[in-house]
């Protein structure tokens, strides 16, 4: 079982990650967020994929304002901001 199917059976993250990204759904277009596991494995790993974890979510700002509100909604929810 992958890290990500474990965490989503925890009840706790569940909860933390739904209200990330209603949070992030409320300031940016749904398009530039990705939650569902099938988009977030492209995203697993960088250049070495020796070592993989599926991210909690993905955004994918398009301007600064936006990039701005993203870290807002992280600093505010304590989210690691990974990029």
């Amino acid at each position: 079982m992958t890290t990500m199917k474990k965490a989503l059976e925890d009840k706790a993250f569940r909860g933390e990650r739904q209200a990330l990204v209603s949070a992030l759904g409320a300031a940016l277009p749904r398009q530039s967020i990705l939650s569902d596991e099938e988009d977030l494995k492209p995203y697993e790993c960088d250049g070495l994929s020796a070592y993989r974890s599926t991210p909690f979510v993905v955004v994918l700002p398009e301007t600064v304002d936006e990039v701005q509100h993203i870290l807002r909604i992280c600093q505010r929810l304590d989210t690691p901001v990974v990029v």
